[in-house]
């Protein structure tokens, strides 16, 4: 009868322990880096869509709408350690884009990078950048050259958040820069604390640079992201990233040469959707 009655206060008691245990664990800081291991293969698919919505506001509310979406499918070898991050050789597939135009300058460019290797380098933060592709103005450069980095150096615990500031290209306005202010939050671990579920969230407002046309007096830029990060600590890479980001830019249009009053502003609403996933291949 005591053998009974003190099997399910020994099992329960076991849970609680177990409980306290990954309580504990989980609350402790931990490293998030990006550190894959030397001769794995990682498998990435790429999803960007760009909406653009232009409307013009008046008596007369005009509406142009344009969307286009790329799919990128590459390989990255790890190869080397190095102290700034780890060398991988990386190889693109397959490359879609819709709508697809042949003719373009651009969709060459993409055509001739596939099957082609590129040396890129990944900081343990997570920053990208392109060692050498023979192309400083290739497509796979402006994909995957220019991530700036996410992670923070210092371990976190659940919870936690870090910020980090970015620039990032403007697909509204060619060669215009927008810079980003992102704040990051450790949201959960699983998997025993091997795979980390961060989310982000911040705010775009445009910078000048040298290459841009500096914005008029009735211009305004600006922008919200948000996104998610699943980290697999132990292939030391980022599985799964999700993010949205969403520009508002509001231009008047200038008087002609004549001194007539200028048209009506637009109101040009960009909407960037961007999807990579990552797996070692088997």
């Amino acid at each position: 009868m005591g053998f009974k009655e003190s099997l399910p206060r020994t099992f329960y008691r076991a849970l609680l322990a177990v409980g306290l245990f990954a309580q504990t664990t989980y609350s402790q800081p931990v490293l998030l880096q990006i550190r894959p291991h030397i001769g794995d293969t990682l498998r990435m698919h790429l999803s960007q869509t760009v909406e653009m919505t232009g409307t013009t506001r008046g008596h007369r509310h005009d509406t142009t709408s344009m969307t286009t979406s790329i799919e990128v499918f590459t390989r990255a070898i790890a190869e080397q350690y190095t102290s700034s991050g780890t060398l991988m050789q990386t190889i693109t597939d397959s490359v879609a884009m819709t709508p697809a135009s042949a003719a373009s300058l651009a969709d060459l460019k993409r055509r001739a990078m596939q099957a082609r290797p590129v040396l890129l380098r990944v900081s343990a933060d997570g920053g990208m950048e392109m060692v050498d592709d023979g192309d400083p103005n290739s497509e796979l450069r402006h994909l995957f050259g220019e991530m700036p980095a996410v992670l923070t150096r210092a371990p976190v615990a659940v919870g936690e958040k870090w910020t980090r500031e970015m620039q990032i290209p403007l697909s509204s306005e060619p060669g215009a820069v927008g810079s980003v202010r992102a704040t990051f939050r450790l949201d959960s671990l699983g998997r025993n604390g091997d795979i980390a579920y961060i989310s982000m969230r911040g705010t775009l407002s445009r910078i000048n640079t040298a290459g841009a046309a500096p914005a008029g007096p009735g211009y305004g830029t600006s922008g919200q992201l948000s996104g998610t990060l699943q980290i697999d600590r132990r292939l030391g890479w980022i599985t799964d990233s999700k993010s949205s980001i969403i520009v508002q830019s509001t231009i008047e249009s200038p008087p002609d040469r004549r001194g007539d009053p200028k048209g009506a502003p637009m109101l040009v609403r960009t909407k960037i959707t961007q999807w990579i996933r990552a797996m070692r291949a088997r």
